[in-house]
Formats: C-alpha cells, structure tokens, sequence
C-alpha cells in the first residue's frame, strides 16, 4: 500500500518551480538566517553560507 502511494507520487506530481520559491523569498532572511548564528566564514568553502541556506530551503 505505501509503496502504491510512493509510485503515485513519483509519476503523477508536478515538480515544483523552485525558480518562484527564489522570487518570492526575500534575500534579507537569507541574510538574517546566517547572521544569527553567528558564524564567520575565516576559510574560504566550495558552497558559501548563503548558497548553503538557499540549498536548505
């Protein structure tokens, strides 16, 4: 049964557009989001902490 439902979905939903989900989200969360965890990038890292917040929501 919950494999029935794992392949409705898999071949029935859309894919969703996460081009509007970056449209609409403001970058300044992004921005406080990282800030309030008070972390400094000293090193430089393949994925900066903003490109990881994006990739998170």
């Amino acid at each position: 049964m919950f494999d029935d439902t794992l392949h409705f979905l898999a071949n029935h939903l859309e894919f969703p557009d996460w081009k509007r989900l970056g449209e609409h989200l403001p970058y300044e969360w992004i921005e406080q989001a990282i800030l309030s965890t008070d972390a400094a990038s000293i090193r430089h890292r393949r994925l900066p902490a903003e490109q990881v917040v994006w990739l998170m929501v």
